[in-house]
């Protein structure tokens, strides 16, 4: 039933972005990708970045790479990647949020088929 609660105890990136993807409002304080890209900087920095993936899970660091590959304007390893989204969606958060989400799975799929 989509409308129970499921508590984690996990800290594991997947598990949570997959719960943060159905329920935004309950993690953030906007659907968008500035918010998304904020908790996920603090997320990273708690010291737990070493232990966030389950066993044959991409590495989640890679993605913010993968994205930034994507642009073909390429502003740099120190761009965020919430903004190459921006840029894609015409300024749209919510539609970047979104965007990111469809290119988690992309990038899940291709790394997957490379184990």
């Amino acid at each position: 039933m989509d409308s129970e609660i499921k508590v984690i105890s996990s800290r594991k990136i997947y598990e949570v972005l997959d719960l943060m993807r159905r329920k935004p409002y309950l993690w953030l304080t906007s659907k968008s990708i500035v918010s998304l890209q904020n908790f996920l900087n603090g997320y990273l920095m708690l010291g737990c970045a070493d232990d966030i993936c389950h066993d044959g899970e991409p590495n989640f660091d890679d993605f913010k790479y993968w994205i930034l590959n994507k642009d073909e304007r390429q502003l740099g390893v120190g761009n965020p990647y919430s903004t190459v989204l921006l840029h894609e969606c015409n300024g749209d958060e919510e539609k970047a949020f979104d965007k990111f989400f469809e290119y988690l799975d992309e990038f899940k799929k291709e790394r997957l088929k490379a184990y």
